[in-house]
């Protein structure tokens, strides 16, 4: 075995445990988005709710794949570099995928939001709205905002001064939340800054796992053609 070659293998083994950790790092962050989005359920298109989901098929798909990588590199089995190669192009091929729709989805997710927000905020504490009521308190306490774009917001829903208690971080004595000590911004604009942030580490974590993969797909089949080569000399 030339230097070449014994190189060759030992850092498609390398980037093989990195696609490993890549992994992991894909699923945590399939974890961390879902968990942040699903407080927005009942203001967002299900589009946007589905990629934790795809992101999470991604991560397992490339587990099991970076385990087929790793088995073929260290028993030197050519179907196995080969099949770890197919696989992770088609991973490599959705990552990039998934990062354009999600750059696409950008601007109607933001405007199915004001719609969803315009509709529900209407219905604030009546029969029928539960759940829409139950996801403005919990965003706006959690979040640390107050209507769609302040506090004014609430004026035609409760007709007076008065804002939910969601909307402030310090309750007076007398029980009622009013703009003096309610959060001054608005959801809309923090729900735009986190799906921001969120698109951007879905974007720029696929972009570059997916460089990585690439390098690892040209590794495995440059140690594929030279086992071929070893097995017609021997």
């Amino acid at each position: 075995m030339s230097i070449c070659t014994f190189l060759g293998k030992y850092i498609l083994y390398l980037f093989n445990l990195l696609c490993l950790i890549s992994s992991v790092g894909i699923l945590s962050i399939a974890f961390i988005i879902n968990h942040k989005l699903y407080k927005w359920s009942n203001f967002i298109s299900t589009e946007l709710i589905t990629t934790p989901q795809i992101l999470l098929v991604i991560g397992i798909g490339l587990l099991i794949i970076s385990i087929i990588g790793l088995c073929g590199v260290l028993r030197d089995i050519g179907w196995l570099l080969t099949l770890f190669s197919i696989l992770l192009t088609i991973v490599l091929i959705g990552e990039l995928i998934l990062s354009g729709f999600v750059y696409y989805m950008g601007g109607e997710i933001r405007e199915y939001a004001l719609n969803q927000m315009n509709h529900t905020i209407s219905g604030y504490n009546k029969t029928g709205y539960e759940a829409s009521t139950q996801t403005w308190n919990l965003i706006q306490s959690d979040i640390e905002c107050c209507g769609i774009y302040g506090p004014k917001d609430w004026e035609p829903v409760t007709h007076s001064n008065k804002l939910p208690t969601s909307c402030c971080y310090a309750i007076p004595l007398d029980g009622f939340c009013t703009d003096i000590e309610s959060y001054k911004d608005g959801c809309f604009e923090k729900f735009e800054s986190i799906l921001q942030e969120n698109s951007e580490i879905i974007i720029w974590t696929a972009i570059g796992f997916a460089l990585i993969q690439l390098f690892a797909v040209f590794l495995a089949c440059c140690r594929r053609c030279s086992l071929h080569k070893e097995y017609e000399t021997v």
